[in-house]
């Protein structure tokens, strides 16, 4: 953020400089004179040889005296010009007082007798109002002459003269410059010059018109010139100066006009008269130097101010700052040929600086765009690094970041719980209806899962179908618990999507800070082991961690080795349990249990060991095997007794997924012989309900095998009246739950009865198990109840004892109630 903020004051900086350099024009004009200057010292062409300079130079001073010299001799040197024919003669000297009458005299007549001299006036300060005086040759002087011209020179901010003003005067800019003024004197004169003097009111003061930039040809002395004492001596030859236009103008040091110019080198300056020669030997050589006119100007100002913006959208982004020096580039180019090529002076300081301008700001929006794009992104990264896209909870690194910070701020004796919540059931929702259906129910259970916490505490999906409540600053586990248990009755209830409802199956384990860790990630991972093992008990949906639970996932993965070798070794046997008509006792079928007898630990339940066998895959080879077993020895005791007698087989949820299951059992019917109307696939309501749509087509093909179903532990489900009459099935097995309790429990017993009554409705056919007692048997007599199993009856036997019993009324009276103790 600070460096962020240093960018942009340097950059707002910069363009305060730009705009505080713009205001100040002569830093600009410095610049464009430089530039100038710089061109204007490239020129190279040569004077004309027509023009020459006659100087008052140091030789003539020391032969003639000083300064000033008598008119005679001026006249003595105009005759000497006129007696050599030259064109025109201008005398940058001021004649603005007289001298002696007779002197003035001569030099009139000299001056009528050439007939083409023009003689100089210049503007004097005056203590008066205006300010201004025009210092005029005198009359005697100024009427013989062909024309009178100014030497006022226009010096620039850095002191060096460029330009000049071809027309000035006081009041009115009626005079011509001297330059000018020799030049319509001369014979070159007959073609009109590209410069219209245009009429303008009468002012004050000194006033000026069309400004001219002079064409240098070169450093002082680069125009011709000859001694003044020279002339008039007559040691420069007349036909020398035949047809030439002169100046004659002081060039000794220390007198007269000392000018600096472009082409002035270090130290040196042009006398005026010099400068004059240049203009006028420009005028005849038709050199000119243009300078563009304000409109003009500022068009192409503008137009090379938005050269920045072209370059900016054609260069890659990294290459962006050269844009302005594209720009700069190409203003410097046409600078160049618009003087090389037009001779036209094209001043590019505004342009830069408006470009330099354009620069910052452009870069200034883009830099801002940028920081906006990347404060954008920032969020974007860190809503994708933090945050989960489908509920827009918190995900599992924020939470484990939050988790953290609670962790860094407990006081002493406060309790942190952590809820790891699996929901089962929304991969039905994609199969069924479609992903993004799926995504939904994740919002609905995010949902959920906010209200029953109240929406105060931190919730986070961890990923897949995994949620996490953190609970913060508790005193017991309390509050945790009534929270595991509104998610359980939230997320239980029907979740409608398009029309169709949908049930869900949570599992909740809960960790606690800090007896079950004092850091983050042993207290998500004990979280995890707890929500494992609720998930493993169906009857236990929410489970704290312990330390005798780390013990039973010790010795569960003690177990899980055993396992492996189990069936290798032939330790599993299955045990049967006879199932028989209410009514009389008579043995119609059997249920095929399977018991381990580990050589070390003894006989384990299976309630112990069948959900390790699911969780790690081992239950399909095994559920196969005791298929493969009971169906084999059905087939055998239905040969031997002549009598039918079907063999119910148990599949648990991974079996019944398995996408082998029909030809494994194809295999085995064959195999074994047995008809598949005797035999009986008993499955669980949360293995039908784990994929609806799924569960309905391996049912319907299990049941044009001729194969029966029947669902085992009926009524303990969530949703088995809402889909009851979509599955293709013969039996419902009451669970043993509600029949231990018929004795003393009115609600069981009222439960047993609408399960009964249902069947009948759809009919179906029942099958009470877990029967343990005279009055059990009774109640379901009198329901008509037409099938039960349990120790009333018989334990699960081996298929030797069992082998014993089939032919066997089991009915027993009460005086024979000590039969169903052995």
């Amino acid at each position: 953020m600070i460096k962020r903020r240093l960018q942009q004051l340097i950059i707002l900086g910069l363009l305060f400089l730009s705009i505080v350099i713009g205001y100040n024009s002569s830093l600009l004009q410095r610049v464009d004179l430089i530039a100038y200057d710089t061109l204007i010292s490239q020129e190279s062409d040569n004077p004309p040889e027509n023009i020459v300079i006659i100087a008052i130079d140091d030789a003539s001073l020391s032969q003639l005296g000083r300064w000033p010299w008598s008119r005679s001799i001026h006249a003595d040197m105009l005759s000497k010009l006129t007696e050599a024919n030259t064109s025109a003669v201008a005398f940058d000297i001021l004649f603005s007082e007289t001298d002696s009458p007779e002197a003035d005299q001569d030099f009139a007549r000299a001056i009528a007798q050439h007939g083409r001299v023009t003689l100089a006036m210049a503007p004097e300060k005056t203590d008066n109002p205006e300010g201004i005086k025009e210092l005029l040759p005198i009359p005697t002087l100024a009427a013989p002459s062909d024309g009178i011209g100014h030497v006022d020179t226009e010096i620039d901010l850095d002191g060096i003269s460029r330009r000049i003003y071809l027309y000035a005067g006081l009041g009115d800019p009626h005079w011509p410059t001297l330059g000018l003024a020799l030049y319509q004197s001369s014979q070159e004169a007959q073609t009109d010059l590209p410069f219209k003097k245009s009429a303008s009111p009468s002012g004050s003061g000194w006033l000026r018109q069309i400004p001219f930039l002079i064409p240098f040809y070169g450093p002082p002395g680069t125009i011709q010139r000859y001694s003044y004492i020279d002339v008039l001596n007559g040691t420069v030859a007349l036909d020398k100066l035949s047809g030439k236009t002169v100046l004659v103008g002081a060039t000794a040091s220390g007198m007269g006009d000392a000018i600096s110019t472009p082409v002035s080198g270090q130290h040196q300056r042009m006398p005026g008269v010099e400068l004059n020669a240049n203009i006028a030997a420009s005028l005849m050589d038709k050199r000119f130097l243009f300078e563009l006119t304000p409109t003009v100007h500022l068009i192409i100002t503008l137009g090379l101010a938005l050269t920045v913006l072209p370059f900016m959208y054609l260069l890659p982004r990294r290459y962006y700052p050269l844009s302005i020096l594209f720009a700069i580039a190409v203003t410097v180019a046409l600078t160049v040929t618009l003087f090389n090529e037009l001779k036209l002076w094209f001043s590019p300081t505004d342009a830069l600086a408006l470009q330099a301008l354009f620069f910052m700001f452009l870069s200034w929006k883009r830099y801002n765009a940028s920081q906006r794009q990347i404060t954008k992104l920032n969020k974007e990264v860190y809503q994708q690094l933090n945050f989960d896209p489908i509920t827009h909870l918190p995900n599992r690194e924020m939470i484990k970041s939050q988790l953290d910070t609670a962790i860094g701020e407990a006081q002493e004796g406060e309790i942190i719980a952590f809820l790891v919540i699996q929901l089962s059931g929304i991969k039905e929702v994609n199969n069924r209806l479609s992903i993004s259906a799926g995504d939904s129910a994740l919002n609905i259970a995010a949902q959920q899962i906010k209200t029953a916490v109240g929406f105060q505490y931190p919730v986070a999906r961890l990923g897949g179908i995994e949620f996490a409540v953190m609970l913060p600053k508790q005193t017991d586990h309390t509050n945790a618990e009534q929270i595991g248990r509104r998610l359980l009755q939230l997320l239980r209830l029907p979740c409608q999507l398009e029309d169709q409802h949908f049930f869900f199956k949570p599992s909740i384990g809960i960790s606690l800070y800090s007896q079950d860790g004092s850091e983050c990630e042993p207290l998500i991972n004990n979280a995890y082991t707890a929500m494992q093992k609720a998930k493993s008990n169906p009857k236990r949906e929410l489970c704290f961690y312990s330390t005798s639970l780390k013990q039973q996932i010790i010795d569960e993965s003690s177990l899980v080795a055993d396992l492996h070798q189990a069936l290798s070794q032939d330790q599993f046997e299955v045990y049967y349990q006879p199932q028989v008509l209410s009514l009389t006792g008579q043995v119609i079928g059997l249920e095929a249990l399977l018991r381990w007898k580990h050589p070390t630990r003894g006989p384990i339940s299976p309630a112990v060991f069948i959900p390790i066998a699911e969780k790690i895959g081992l239950i399909i080879n095994i559920g196969e095997w005791v298929m493969e077993t009971a169906c084999r020895q059905a087939a055998a005791w239905n040969w031997q007794n002549d009598k039918p007698i079907r063999i119910a087989v148990n599949l648990s949820a991974v079996q019944f997924r398995d996408e082998q299951l029909i030809d494994k059992i194809e295999r085995i019917l064959q195999q074994t012989q047995l008809s598949p109307e005797l035999l009986e696939v008993e499955l669980t309501e949360s293995a039908l309900m784990d994929d609806h749509q799924e569960a309905i087509t391996t049912l319907t093909r299990l049941k044009d095998m001729g194969i029966q179903i029947a669902i085992d532990d009926f009524g303990t489900g969530y949703s088995s009246l809402s889909y009851l009459k979509q599955f293709p099935l013969d039996r419902i097995k009451i669970d043993q739950s509600f029949v231990r309790d018929l004795d003393e429990s009115a609600e069981s017993a009222e439960i047993t009865q609408a399960i009964i009554s249902m069947a009948r409705s759809l009919k179906l056919q029942i099958i009470a198990e877990g029967v343990e007692t005279q009055q059990q048997r009774g109640f379901l007599l009198t329901q008509t109840c037409e099938e039960l199993q349990g120790f009333y009856f018989s334990k699960p036997l081996p298929s030797g004892e069992i082998s014993k019993l089939i032919n066997q009324s089991l009915y027993l009276t009460p005086d024979d109630r000590s039969q169903k103790s052995d």
